[in-house]
């Protein structure tokens, strides 16, 4: 949606997220090497549990980033926007409601004006949200580059030295 505009055709709605899903879907299937290229069977579960636990925590966040953007970068639209926030979009006015609003979009009784700086409003929110994460991901795929392998188990004899 970040790449859209109001008069995006269906296709273009329609087509470039099913790609992305596509590549999405794709992402999922590292949890097969992940098994297949431990030399221990007892170490798959160490693996897809670092790699799980790894990918929540980036979801967690990108959930805290993208929601601070969103309603710091909506809250700046629809001030700017000419639109008034009057009866059916007064929700509006707190940023706070904007997500659970979209479902109401369709069906309110404004001016297609009207409707139309809203979606603007949304539109922005949501380039920002984007670019700002493709921006961290490029950033996390720089860092990655420079990462060493660390191998599930310890190679260390502990503190107390037992083991020769």
């Amino acid at each position: 949606m970040a790449l859209f505009t109001i008069e995006s055709s269906s296709a273009t709605l329609f087509g470039l997220p099913i790609i992305w899903g596509v590549g999405v879907a794709l992402l999922r299937l590292n949890l097969l090497p992940i098994q297949a290229s431990v030399k221990d069977v007892a170490d798959t579960g160490v693996a897809i549990g670092q790699f799980s636990t790894i990918r929540m925590f980036g979801g967690l966040f990108g959930l805290t980033i993208a929601s601070a953007i969103f309603n710091t970068v909506f809250t700046s639209a629809i001030e700017s926007a000419s639109v008034r926030l009057e009866g059916p979009l007064a929700p509006l006015k707190d940023a706070s409601n904007a997500i659970a609003f979209i479902k109401t979009l369709g069906s309110l009784n404004v001016s297609q004006q009207a409707l139309n700086e809203v979606q603007i409003a949304y539109l922005t929110s949501f380039r920002v949200i984007f670019y700002t994460m493709t921006g961290l991901g490029g950033i996390g795929l720089l860092t990655s580059m420079f990462l060493e392998e660390i191998d599930l188990k310890g190679q260390g004899r502990g503190n107390q030295q037992f083991e020769d």
